[in-house]
């Protein structure tokens, strides 16, 4: 398993993560029960703005991941 380095969070909204050579972009949701953490990992373009611009540059991702999360990785929270 690849170890995961937290570089920024902001509880119950969002957690990002570097690992290896890739960011990676966790939103946690409650409904529906039991509750997921959803997943995606920042193509280039995406890393670099984080990179340079924080996480201001992925609030457009960030709120597509809340509203579309069934078009992401969702891991169970059970």
């Amino acid at each position: 398993m690849t170890k995961r380095t937290l570089l920024e969070k902001k509880e119950w909204e969002y957690y990002i993560y570097e690992a290896e050579a890739t960011i990676e972009l966790s939103v946690p949701i409650s409904n529906p029960a039991p509750g997921f953490d959803i997943i995606y990992v920042l193509n280039d373009f995406e890393k670099n703005e984080y990179l340079s611009k924080g996480v201001k540059a992925l609030k457009d991702r960030l709120n597509d991941m809340e509203t579309n999360f069934l078009n992401y990785k969702m891991i169970s929270w059970r």
